[in-house]
């Protein structure tokens, strides 16, 4: 069943909490299988992370730069990570802020596909990162954990001059001084891409 994504600004304690690591294919993971299936389609992401529809279970649906359909990915591990690139980030959770975060450039995971069978694959560039930022979230680790500084997040605001075209233009424009204060007071920072598990 469609699920709401969960935001910092309503269910901040329960996205910093640490998943728990899948035991076997339940009826109850398939059904967090299902939410995250049918959530897919309602939202533009290329990820979404069980603690982010409100299930602890460790496991995520995320879509590759080089595939059409989404994959559920259950249970992963990043054993190896190298190469560090700093590029652009953001989150359903953190609605409308953007920011660039230091994540590894090559990873290598391990995990369940969502059948239940073990796999070992390797990752780089865009997809890379965007497992990384979803792996994050299991940790109950966000995307502002790991900017460098607040000031270098932003908003995308619509400029008004084109708004009388079919497709509107958006430029980026910093934090206000109370988002930038409500960011602060929500974030706990993580050095580069540091694996915190």
């Amino acid at each position: 069943m469609e699920q709401g994504i969960w935001t910092i600004t309503s269910r901040n304690d329960f996205l910093r909490q640490r998943t728990m690591k899948v035991k076997a294919i339940s009826q109850e993971v398939a059904a967090v299988c299902r939410d995250l299936t049918d959530t897919w389609d309602t939202v533009a992401a290329y990820g979404i992370a069980g603690p982010q529809i409100g299930s602890r279970r460790r496991l995520f649906i995320w879509k590759s730069t080089k595939t059409e359909e989404p994959e559920i990915i259950i249970n992963p591990k990043i054993i190896r990570a190298r190469g560090e690139v700093k590029d652009y980030d953001g989150c359903l959770s953190v609605p409308g802020i953007y920011g660039p975060t230091r994540r590894a450039e090559y990873i290598e995971l391990s995990g369940w596909d969502v059948d239940g069978h073990p796999f070992r694959r390797g990752f780089e560039g865009f997809d890379a990162r965007i497992i990384q930022h979803e792996v994050d979230h299991l940790e109950g680790v966000l995307f502002i954990d790991r900017i460098d500084a607040v000031d270098e997040l932003y908003v995308m605001e619509e400029i008004p001059e084109t708004k009388k075209q079919d497709e509107p233009e958006y430029e980026q424009r910093p934090l206000s001084a109370d988002l930038q204060e409500f960011i602060n007071n929500r974030r706990r920072p993580v050095p580069g891409h540091a694996l915190v598990w």
